[in-house]
């Protein structure tokens, strides 16, 4: 096994630039609340938009009661969201794609994922000549 290299204060700083740039293109949340009223975690996302999700589309959440939801944490910088009461985390990213990802992006992730499988069983075969 490699052995692990502490990176230059050059190299750490490239690492931090390219990562402060990697979230501005990502939504992560900055807050999220249980609205009884609705029935919904609502999550305030960094770009100022609030979605809401019902709880059976939550994993972990699908039978929590309101006192459950009373105390919902955002960790990992926007990248997960934590209801401690219930052991239950939840990745933003992931529910977002599930839940509010288009056809489309659906469709051209399941091409490149056939793509790679491909790939990695030697590719297309070859015409005979």
């Amino acid at each position: 096994m490699a052995e692990f290299q502490m990176p230059t204060p050059r190299e750490f700083d490239a690492i931090t630039r390219r990562t402060e740039q990697r979230k501005t293109h990502h939504l992560l949340a900055v807050a999220a609340r249980y609205d009884r009223r609705s029935g919904r975690v609502m999550i305030a996302l960094n770009t100022g938009a609030v979605v809401g999700f019902p709880l059976a589309v939550l994993p972990g959440l699908e039978n929590a009661t309101p006192d459950d939801l009373r105390k919902i944490e955002i960790e990992g910088g926007g990248y997960g969201m934590r209801v401690a009461r219930l052991d239950a985390d939840i990745s933003i990213p992931a529910l977002l794609a599930d839940q509010l990802g288009s056809t489309i992006m659906k469709h051209a992730v399941a091409r490149v994922s056939a793509s790679q499988a491909n790939g990695r069983l030697g590719g297309r075969p070859r015409k005979a000549a």
